[in-house]
């Protein structure tokens, strides 16, 4: 073995090499003495230690950095030394890149892909979804968070757009939003501002506080019976009897007059139904259904036939009283046919045995409201009878009531069953071969809003225990209204129908009644109300939640007809008023002069004196007396003027008095002291 030979000093703790340099085998070792550096493999080192090749170790510490080739590890910092350079982390063979846990693909994915992780720790490129969005359990919140606008687009055109300004804006487009749609019964509890579509009653409903679910927009014309009803007024009533309408004898033999009244002097309004029939010679008339505001009965009705003309007739209890009607009549020019909700029918021979007069389909309707008017020709004897019919599925009930007669009895017995499908009225006649004829008003569980001129249907409403709006009206276009409700909760099987009266004009008056109730109980209360001119009619159902009503509304107008100038007070032009007046107030005299006088007249009137108001009394032949008995210093005094003697003669009445008292030793003066002016 070779030992090489090392030239200088040799120390025992230290090698000197006194600035020179020191290379083993020219590069395999290389200290450079001068720049305190250490080269391996290289003669030139330039760090502290420049390796030039491979180096094996099993540990590094203690270093702050380090750089290999083009990057830079520092403290946990790890860069690329060329400038812009990319930072690159790459696996062998088949082998993923792991930050973190996280495992990256080994390739790209395609445009517009976001990395997702399968839970695992695997990341993936996916593609994100543009027909879905879906947060499992949780909200799904978009949010601009400046002062643009969200919008949806389809088809490469903006369908919505949501901003601060609009809410919803689809204007933007011609097709149509499309609503949430269910049956009447699907009808969520409801909160302040939904709409939908209700499949039932085939129209667009909303939700209010007030109103609960109600049907928005138009609604459609209600058809109306006008070969069977007549429309008509009278004004001017007043304690002399008039003629309200009459009709032929021939036309019809039975009519029903449902009437709003106005007493024009006390500014009251009231409902009245006038039940009229005739057998061409005489005429007969009932009153019922009165509902009416304040205490007056305001008109009373009569009938009579003259002229070939049945008659209406009318006394005012006031002086001025109008009304305004509607009428159905029926009998002679009555024929079969179906208008809306309204079916006419004849049957020309009813006998003692009990037969079917009329029916309907228990699975289309609830009930019905019946006007009918029994001809017995032989005696020559007419009957007018109203009813109400209902069902629950399995039983109909009726009730009958307002029959009027021209003879001494009864010409008919109603009875109703459910036969098969059928709903059936029956008649048994008390008399041989009866002419029947008969107006019915048929009512479903899902009828439609519609309005007329005259009717409105009343669509369905789900009401519940709380008094919920069905029906709502201005007075100002009509004074009031005669209804036929029928009611229907499939829950507890019950159903009713009942007529409800409301009339408004300083507040509002409502009057149920007659009714008829599955439950043998009410199943339905009204109650009504009225903001300003707006009237308000509720229900409430005794059976509960998703109770469903149906309605039918006769409404008129019943303004103030005003009365004949001989019954009103004008207040500009001079006019002769007679009658007893009363007056509940002080009546007030604006000062003025001597009246002229008049023949078979006296004056009351105020003068001036010494600036004060005084009240003074003139004949027909020109006397004058003072009536206010105070003068300016509040003595009591006398004065008068006597035309035929030309005197005036004022007398200080407390001044004599005392010196009489004086005279007499008498006293006239009582002092009395009123402790209301104390």
């Amino acid at each position: 073995m070779a030992i090489g030979r090392i030239s200088g000093s040799v120390l025992k703790s230290n090698l000197t090499r006194n600035g020179v340099d020191l290379a083993f085998e020219t590069n395999l070792l290389y200290l450079d003495v001068t720049n305190s550096r250490i080269g391996i493999g290289t003669s030139e080192p330039s760090t502290a230690l420049h390796v030039n090749g491979t180096i094996t170790t099993s540990a590094i510490s203690g270093l702050t950095s380090l750089a290999v080739d083009g990057v830079t590890v520092t403290d946990n910092t790890v860069k690329t030394n060329a400038s812009n350079a990319n930072l690159e982390l790459d696996a062998n063979g088949s082998g993923k890149v792991s930050i973190s846990g996280l495992l990256f693909p080994t390739s790209d994915g395609s445009a517009d892909q976001f990395l997702k992780t399968d839970g695992s720790g695997t990341l993936s490129f996916a593609t994100v979804s543009t027909n879905s969005i879906s947060q499992l359990n949780s909200n799904v919140t978009v949010t601009d968070t400046g002062t643009g606008s969200i919008t949806v687009a389809a088809d490469g055109n903006t369908i919505i757009t949501m901003n601060a300004t609009t809410a919803l804006d689809a204007s933007g487009v011609t097709n149509a939003i499309r609503l949430p749609n269910g049956t009447t019964a699907q009808r969520p509890s409801g909160a302040v501002g939904e709409i939908r579509y209700n499949s039932t009653t085939d129209t667009i409903e909303g939700y209010t506080s007030a109103g609960g679910w109600a049907q928005l927009g138009a609604t459609s014309s209600t058809s109306e019976n006008t070969d069977d009803t007549l429309t008509g007024s009278l004004t001017a009533i007043s304690t002399i009897e008039k003629t309200v309408n009459q009709f032929t004898t021939g036309s019809f033999d039975s009519a029903w007059y449902l009437a709003i009244t106005r007493d024009e002097i006390n500014d009251e309004v009231a409902t009245a139904k006038y039940s009229m029939v005739h057998n061409d010679s005489a005429a007969f008339v009932s009153a019922s259904h009165i509902i009416k505001e304040g205490t007056n009965t305001q008109i009373t009705v009569d009938a009579d036939v003259s002229g070939g003309n049945a008659r209406l007739k009318a006394t005012g209890t006031s002086v001025v009283n109008s009304t305004s009607f509607y009428r159905i009549a029926i009998g002679d020019n009555t024929s079969a046919s179906t208008t809306g909700n309204v079916v006419t029918s004849i049957n020309s021979d009813v006998d003692s045995a009990s037969e079917v007069l009329d029916s309907f389909a228990h699975a289309s309707y609830r009930g019905a409201k019946y006007y009918i008017s029994i001809n017995n020709a032989s005696k020559t004897e007419v009957s007018n009878i109203e009813a109400l019919v209902v069902h629950d599925g399995t039983t109909a009930y009726i009730t009958s009531y307002g029959q009027v007669n021209t003879g001494s009895n009864d010409l008919l017995t109603l009875t109703a069953a459910i036969n098969g499908s059928n709903v059936e009225v029956s008649a048994a006649g008390n008399e041989p071969n009866l002419r029947v004829t008969v107006y019915k008003i048929l009512l479903s569980d899902s009828e439609s809003d519609s309005s007329g001129t005259n009717i409105n249907v009343i669509g369905a409403t789900t009401v519940s225990s709380t008094a919920t709006t069905v029906d709502s009206f201005s007075n100002s276009t009509y004074t009031g209204a005669f209804y036929v409700f029928t009611g229907h909760n499939s829950t507890e099987g019950a159903a009713s129908i009942q007529e409800v009266m409301v009339v408004s004009n300083n507040d509002v008056f409502i009057g149920t009644g007659p009714t008829v109730s599955t439950k043998g109980t009410d199943q339905l209360t009204f109650t009504a109300t009225q903001s300003g001119s707006s009237v308000t009619v509720k229900a409430a159902s005794t059976s509960g939640s998703s109770t469903t009503v149906n309605g039918y509304r006769v409404h008129m107008l019943r303004g103030s007809g005003g009365a004949s100038t001989s019954d009103t007070v004008l207040v500009s032009t001079t006019q002769d008023i007679t009658g007893a007046k009363t007056f509940d107030s002080p009546i007030a005299l604006t000062v003025g002069s001597d009246p002229s006088s008049a023949t078979n007249k006296a004056h009351v009137y105020a003068k001036d004196v010494s600036s004060n108001a005084e009240v003074f009394v003139r004949d027909e032949s020109g006397n004058v007396t003072q009536i206010s008995p105070h003068n300016t210093e509040g003595d009591w005094v006398y004065y008068s003027e006597n035309v035929k003697t030309g005197k005036r003669v004022k007398v200080n009445m407390e001044k004599m008095i005392r010196r009489l008292e004086e005279i007499t030793g008498e006293t006239f003066f009582e002092e009395y002291y009123d402790p209301t002016k104390q």
